[in-house]
């Protein structure tokens, strides 16, 4: 019997710096594939939008400017994404939206500005880029390898109680000088976020399938094999260096 889903992409206009809304493409795109009807919702600066209504929120990230201009409206309807939180709705945070999720932030023009809380970091801006490959192992899975990229101007500061990726290679949540930066991004309840960005799931078709899993209930059923081989020559290649 066919599924009817909802994905909420909060901020796609502004919150999109590098391909990111892919990931939102390739869940929709293979729970089609599997027979399924997926319907996508954009909320943008002044919408209203209710994330329990959903079945994934997706966010992306953006330039610092952005995410200082999208925080108030966010945070505006912080009582209830933290209820989708704690309800078990599955979001897929990447980027800088990041930030918005702890407890506070500095933002490009030095102001310090409150966060959601959810989280106990918070985000140091730099206003310099860095940028990083990342291989790591998830945490759900500690089999399953994982290739990321970062592009960033800030760093997290604070314990990591929840974290998504133990990581090989490159950049943790910090600024490299911890000694917890070995770990990136959150998962908690079905919550995965993450300081890779782009199009992540679709270099990572292991990932896809856990989000998936965990928004159907079940196994998903296509047939991944030719992303699975292109990851596997991405690795090879930082095996191989």
């Amino acid at each position: 019997m066919n599924q009817n889903y909802t994905i909420l992409h909060l901020y796609s206009d502004t919150m999109d710096l590098y391909g990111d809304s892919f990931n939102v493409t390739a869940i929709a795109n293979r729970l089609r594939e599997m027979g399924d009807n997926c319907e996508i919702l954009c909320a943008n600066l002044g919408d209203d939008f209710d994330p329990m209504a959903a079945d994934l929120i997706y966010m992306g990230h953006g330039k610092a400017r952005n995410l200082a201009a999208i925080a108030p409206h966010f945070l505006s309807h912080g009582a209830a994404i933290k209820e989708a939180v704690e309800a078990g709705k599955i979001f897929l945070v990447t980027g800088s939206s990041r930030m918005l999720f702890g407890e506070s932030f500095e933002t490009y023009a030095h102001k310090i500005q409150e966060g959601l809380g959810l989280f106990p970091y918070t985000g140091v801006e730099t206003g310099q880029v860095f940028t990083g490959d990342v291989v790591a192992h998830t945490r759900f899975d500690p089999s399953l390898r994982t290739y990321g990229f970062v592009n960033r101007t800030a760093y997290l500061v604070g314990e990591n109680t929840h974290p998504l990726f133990d990581v090989q290679i490159g950049p943790g949540d910090g600024d490299g000088a911890s000694a917890a930066d070995h770990l990136e991004g959150t998962l908690y309840r079905n919550f995965f976020g993450t300081w890779q960005m782009g199009p992540l799931l679709a270099r990572n078709p292991g990932l896809l399938r856990e989000i998936l899993r965990r928004l159907t209930g079940s196994e998903p059923e296509y047939d991944d094999s030719l992303e699975k081989k292109a990851l596997e020559l991405t690795l090879s290649e930082f095996d191989h260096h």
